[in-house]
C-alpha cells in the first residue's frame, strides 16, 4: 500500500526541513512505524521554500506556496495539492480536520479511487457563527469532509460534536489513538540523582498552565491527599504558563503545597525522560483532549496514570489509570490514594502492557494498516 501523509501546517520559526523534522516527532515516527508495518510511505510538508530529503527510508517533500505558515480553513495551495496527487498514492494520510477544503481540493486532485482519511488532531468544532453565517459555514465545511472517505479520532465518541454541528456526515469514524512516541525513561536511581527528586509517591504534571488543563483542580486535589500521603510531592513541567500567577497564588496560600509542590516550568524535551523515570503517578486535569501526548509518555516510561475520565484518556489508558470526574478535586484524592497504595510493580506492568498492545507506534500502525487496507477493499468493491 502506497500512502502519502499530508501536513498542512509548519512552525515559521523552523528555517531549515531538518530543523522541521527533528521536532515533529509524530510526522516522522508515524511514517517510519507505517514503513516498519509494510506501507510504501511517502510525507508532502508545506514550507517556507522548496525541497526534498530523505530520512529513516522515507521522502520528504517540502512545499512552498503563498499562504500562511497556519492554512485557513477555507484554503487550499495549488502546489500542495499538486504535490500529493503526484505521488499516486492509494491512500492520502491528511493531519487534522480543519482543512476542509483542503481536503476537497485533493479529492478532485487525486480522483475517486485513492482513500483519503482525515486525522483529527484535537479540538473542538471551530465554526461558532451564530444564524445564516454559522449555518453557511457549517454547509460549506461538511462539503469539504464529505471528499474524505473516513475520519479517524482517537476515541469514536469525540466525533459526537462534529456530528451534532453538523459538519461531518455518514463516513466511517475509525478510532486510532493519533500519535505515540519512542521515549524511554531514565533508570530510576539515575532519574532521581538526575532530578534531585525523591518522593513517595512522586506525582508528576506534564502540561500547559491553561484552564482546559485545569491545573488549579489539581494542585487542591493533591493538597487534600497530603492528608494520607505526607510524603508525596507534586513537580509541574509547563510550557504555556497562562495561569502561572494564580498557580504561583494557589501554592503560596498554603504551607503544605509549598514545601510538596515544585513547579519547574519548561524543560527540554529529551529531560523529560528523567522525570518521568523518577516519577510514580502521572497526573492530568484536561477536560478534553484530542489524545494525550503527555500520558503517553509517561505511560511508556511505566508511570501509573491519574487522569481525568475523558474519551480520548480512557482509549489510550484502558484499565491501567485510575479516573476522577473532570474538575472534581476529592475525586482526584480519593484517585491519588487509591493509586499510591496500589501495588506499584503491578500498576507498573499494567501500564506498559497496555502501551504496548493498545498505544505503542507498532500498535497504532497496525490498527492503521488494518483500517486502511479495508477502506480500499470498500472502494475496489463499489461500482
Amino acid at each position: 500500500m502506497r500512502i502519502v501523509q499530508a501536513n498542512a501546517v509548519y512552525d515559521p520559526a523552523f528555517t531549515t526541513p531538518d530543523d522541521l523534522l527533528d521536532a515533529y516527532h509524530s510526522l516522522t515516527e508515524w511514517s517510519v512505524a507505517m514503513s516498519e508495518a509494510g506501507a510504501q510511505v511517502s510525507v508532502v510538508q508545506r514550507f517556507r521554500s522548496n525541497s526534498t530529503l530523505v530520512r529513516d527510508g522515507i521522502t520528504y517533500q517540502f512545499v512552498a506556496d503563498r499562504d500562511a505558515p497556519w492554512l485557513s480553513a477555507t484554503a487550499a495551495p495549488r502546489p500542495f495539492v499538486d504535490a500529493i496527487a503526484a505521488r499516486a498514492a492509494d491512500s492520502v494520510h491528511v493531519n487534522g480536520l480543519i482543512f476542509p477544503n483542503l481536503v476537497s481540493a485533493i479529492r478532485t486532485s487525486v480522483g475517486p479511487s485513492p482513500a483519503i482519511v482525515v486525522q483529527h488532531h484535537g479540538g473542538e468544532f471551530p465554526v461558532r457563527a451564530p444564524g445564516w453565517l454559522g449555518a453557511w459555514q457549517r454547509r460549506q465545511w461538511r462539503k469539504g469532509l464529505e471528499a474524505a472517505s473516513a475520519l479517524s479520532f482517537t476515541a469514536q465518541t469525540q466525533a459526537a460534536a462534529w456530528h451534532d454541528a453538523g459538519v461531518i456526515g455518514s463516513q466511517p469514524i475509525l478510532e486510532i489513538i493519533e500519535a505515540s512516541t519512542t521515549l524511554r525513561p531514565s533508570p530510576r536511581d539515575r532519574a532521581q540523582q538526575l532530578t534531585g527528586v525523591n518522593a513517595d509517591p512522586l506525582i508528576l504534571w506534564v502540561g500547559r498552565l491553561t484552564t482546559n488543563k485545569d491545573p488549579l483542580a489539581v494542585l487542591e486535589g493533591f493538597e487534600r491527599a497530603l492528608t494520607t500521603l505526607p510524603r508525596a510531592q507534586l513537580v509541574m513541567i509547563f510550557g504555556d504558563d497562562t495561569l502561572r500567577e494564580a498557580v504561583e497564588q494557589r501554592r503560596a496560600s498554603s504551607p503544605r503545597l509549598q514545601s510538596t509542590v515544585a513547579l519547574i516550568g519548561r524543560v527540554e524535551h529529551h529531560e523529560l525522560a528523567h522525570y518521568y523515570g523518577a516519577a510514580d503517578l502521572f497526573v492530568s486535569g484536561s477536560h478534553y483532549e484530542g489524545s494525550g501526548y503527555a500520558l503517553i509518555e509517561a505511560m511508556a516510561a511505566g508511570v501509573t496514570p491519574v487522569v481525568t475520565d475523558i474519551p480520548s484518556f480512557r482509549v489510550i489508558a484502558g484499565t491501567s489509570a485510575h479516573y476522577w470526574p473532570v474538575g472534581d478535586p476529592a475525586a482526584l484524592e480519593h484517585a491519588l490514594v487509591a493509586a499510591a497504595r496500589g501495588d506499584r510493580e503491578q500498576q507498573r506492568a499494567a501500564t506498559l502492557r497496555q502501551f504496548d498492545t493498545q498505544v505503542s507506534w507498532k500498535a497504532i500502525a497496525a490498527r492503521t494498516m488494518t483500517a486502511y487496507q479495508a477502506l480500499l477493499r470498500t472502494r475496489t468493491a463499489t461500482p
